[in-house]
Formats: structure tokens, sequence, C-alpha cells
């Protein structure tokens, strides 16, 4: 499969899974969230965690609010991403309450940069990771910017990745390049796959 061949199946995959991902039920997606935090919280990685890099739902991704509350309410220092569009990069703020959130590029909610401490460097525990699909394996096919590659790319040390995500996101195979970060574990509301 050429270069254009792969680009082109996984544009037509991401389009097929993020078009079934919004014909679900939106009780049958709060229940699945609920299932999903339920789970997230005990996974080891996480509840160890002090330090943690999490994503905010957008749209019909997994709700993660209630996990976020949680994880503030357990003393963690929660991070949530900062997308700068022009530079094609993400930079993680503290969360600080929901009040110090504005709303950023496509509509997803992000720290407003007046209100927010940017993180200074320190190594993250564990990092919450979306995305449009995923193999058992720990591949990933994300949205197409590239914003979580080139993050970790970035990283000395890349922590446990845990994505998040409906069981109808987690698919036979994928398409992926060598820069594509795998992740550790797969939390949906069905199960935790430890990725091989």
């Amino acid at each position: 499969m050429n270069v254009e061949e792969r680009k082109e199946s996984k544009r037509l995959l991401r389009r097929q899974i993020l078009k079934q991902r919004a014909d679900i039920a939106l009780y049958e997606r709060d229940r699945c969230s609920e299932e999903v935090i339920r789970r997230l919280l005990a996974v080891p990685e996480v509840e160890a965690a002090q330090r943690l890099f999490t994503f905010l739902s957008f749209g019909e991704e997994v709700c993660l609010d209630r996990f976020i509350a949680e994880c503030d309410k357990l003393g963690k220092s929660v991070y949530v991403p900062k997308t700068y569009m022009k530079e094609k990069k993400m930079l993680p703020y503290r969360f600080t309450g929901w009040d110090a959130l504005i709303e950023g590029a496509y509509g997803i909610r992000e720290p407003d940069e007046t209100k927010g401490d940017p993180w200074h460097g320190d190594p993250f525990d564990v990092i919450l990771v979306p995305g449009v699909a995923f193999t058992e394996q720990g591949e990933r096919l994300g949205y197409g910017g590239g914003f979580y590659d080139r993050f970790f790319a970035g990283l000395s040390h890349v922590p446990p990745l845990v994505a998040v995500c409906y069981e109808m996101q987690v698919v036979p195979f994928l398409s992926i390049e060598a820069h594509d970060q795998k992740v550790d574990k797969i939390v949906t509301e069905s199960r935790v796959i430890t990725c091989s």
C-alpha cells in the first residue's frame, strides 16, 4: 500500500467509525461513559497517578467530565490540552475548574491561557489518549491533526498511554506508520485491554 492509498484508507475508516459513533443514542453514550469511567478509575496506572494528562471530551467522544472531577477531588494534578493551530502543537495546562475553560478550535473546550497554569515539563504518570479507532495491539488512528504524535515525540519519557473509547471503536486492523505511537491500554465500556 503506497502513501496515498494508506491516507485514503485512513480517511475512509475515520469517516465510517465517526458516523457509527454519532449514531449511538445519547442515553447509550451516557451509560457507556459512566461504565468507562468506572473501569478507568480502577486501572492501576491511573489509580497510582499523581500527575496525569487527559483530553477534554468533544462531540460524541466518551465523556470524561466526571472522571476529571473525580481525579481533581482525589487531589491528583490534572492537565488538559490547549492547541495552537498555527504551530500545530498542544500544550498541557493544569485543570483549575470548568470556569477556567473556553471554546477553542473546532468548538473543543480548552484552558483559558489568562487563567491557566501551563505545564513546566514535569513528567506525567499517565496520559489519556483520544482517537477514532484502536486495535487490541495498541495501534491508534487519530483525528488526522498529528497533535498527539508530535507531543509524544517531544517527551523525554513517554509514560503509560491509556486510550479511552467505545467498544465499537476497537477494530481488527489499522494501517499505521512508523511514527504512530501505540497505546499501552484501552478502556471501553466492556473491558480493559492490555495491549501487546
